[in-house]
């Protein structure tokens, strides 16, 4: 990790409090918007999977504590019986065809000592092996890895070629600073209500993600402190960004910031800073309540897990530099 030869400052303090204006975010929402329709309709075109589908933006960009390095996230919220069905079918296959590959594995590795001796006869088995291989992994029937790979080609089609665009294992991300200005995730999800379920392509399951009352008691702590609590939430994303080199886990953050008392928020930006952090020294953070939940504790909100002791060192370097 570099080391830092600077000091944090009232100046620095509120340069990286700075808001990003609302509207560059929305500029860019609807620049991808308008090109993920035109995907999905060549998409249904071919295949006429979905039901309905929207879009929805999480993370920092959702409650406008977003920097200059935040990537907008997008949920892209898709009803379709059909691809929600090809996840159980590729689920079943998965630990079959782990089974496969142990044994195209061994397969290998037989033919391999005995290529010496059985040249010829080897010939022929490697081809029945790529064969077996191909025929293994090939799908008949259009599933939600069929999607994916749908909606990178069709979007595609729609940026210049100095975007770039690929695969994840939830969705699709695009990468275009001349383009887009920011990086742009998108989560392949499929909507239940209040819960959102996304497509893990590593294991093919849908992983359940609920944001609870997060945004709810993130407005009511906003008002609470003069709006002054989205400050605070931003310029640690910024702070953390900047000494660690990574974004920061949001609803951590959200939260951590979430149970310190109102009056620490009064003052200056600078004097909120001081008063924030050092609450977060002294207090033990693992026993405040999360922001989606306020029954649990950040620990055991699966969506606010984070390396505490990058964490730690990050509240240490900050200690340094104050």
């Amino acid at each position: 990790m570099k080391k830092h030869y600077f000091e944090i400052d009232k100046n620095y303090i509120e340069q990286m409090s700075q808001p990003i204006s609302p509207l560059y975010t929305e500029m860019i929402f609807n620049n991808i918007s308008e090109k993920i329709d035109l995907a999905l309709k060549e998409i249904s075109n071919k295949a006429p999977i979905l039901s309905s589908y929207d879009l929805k933006i999480v993370n920092e960009c959702a409650t406008q504590t977003q920097t200059q390095s935040s990537a907008l996230d997008l949920f892209l919220l898709i009803k379709s019986p059909k691809l929600e069905m090809s996840v159980l079918k590729l689920n079943r296959n998965f630990f079959k065809k782990a089974l496969n590959k142990l044994k195209i594995a061994y397969y290998e590795s037989k033919i391999e000592k005995q290529q010496k001796k059985r040249r010829k006869k080897n010939k022929q088995t490697e081809n029945n092996n790529t064969l077996l291989s191909k025929t293994e992994y090939s799908y008949e029937k259009y599933n939600i890895n069929d999607f994916k790979k749908d909606l990178l080609k069709n979007l595609a089609k729609h940026f210049l070629n100095t975007t770039i665009l690929y695969t994840t294992q939830y969705g699709v991300t695009l990468e275009s600073k001349d383009e887009l200005g920011m990086a742009v995730n998108i989560y392949i999800v499929m909507e239940n209500g209040k819960k959102f379920r996304l497509f893990n392509s590593n294991n093919y399951k849908l992983i359940t993600v609920d944001f609870g009352q997060r945004f709810a008691n993130f407005e009511v702590k906003n008002y609470n402190t003069n709006y002054n609590y989205q400050i605070a939430v931003r310029l640690f994303n910024s702070l953390f960004i900047n000494l660690m080199n990574y974004p920061l886990n949001q609803i951590y953050i959200e939260s951590l910031l979430y149970n310190c008392p109102n009056k620490l928020f009064e003052g200056s930006t600078y004097e909120m800073f001081l008063k924030i952090y050092n609450y977060l020294i002294i207090e033990s953070n693992q026993n405040f309540k999360s922001i989606t939940n306020e029954n649990i504790n950040i620990a055991n909100d699966n969506l606010a897990k984070i390396n505490l002791y990058d964490f730690n060192k990050f509240l240490k370097i900050l200690g340094n530099l104050i």
